[in-house]
């Protein structure tokens, strides 16, 4: 009879852990990497949402708050890659990247390297 009850109720417990998961879709991204730069945020925008070549869409998101925005900088080999600069104008007069795209998605640290090269490049940081 006990064993009878315990199999039941961890069988109750997983069914409900299963129906409260969250799926990739709405959890927030977290990034892959934050920096800081001396460049100014109006031209590290800038920068960062200039063309990057025919493998790459790039597109400025501007953001309704003052001294933040987004570029979109997707591979068009992994358009499921959601990938991003998120920019962000510091007190100080620095500018924060942080860089994010969708977690779950493998084999894509080539990604995350070329994004840092080019946010360095943008921010006068050689490499």
């Amino acid at each position: 009879m006990q064993k009878t009850v315990f199999v039941s109720l961890v069988t109750v417990l997983a069914a409900a852990a299963a129906c409260t998961t969250t799926s990739e879709t709405t959890k927030p991204k977290t990034p892959a990497w934050s920096a800081f730069y001396a460049t100014p945020f109006d031209a590290m925008t800038m920068c960062l949402a200039a063309p990057a070549g025919d493998g790459f869409v790039v597109d400025l998101q501007p953001s309704n708050l003052p001294g933040q925005a987004r570029v979109l900088f997707v591979p068009k080999s992994a358009a499921m890659a959601e990938s991003s600069y998120q920019i962000t104008r510091r007190a100080d007069g620095t500018t924060q990247v942080d860089w994010q795209r969708l977690g779950n998605v493998g084999g894509l640290d080539w990604l995350d390297v070329q994004a840092r090269q080019r946010a360095d490049r943008c921010g006068g940081v050689a490499g």
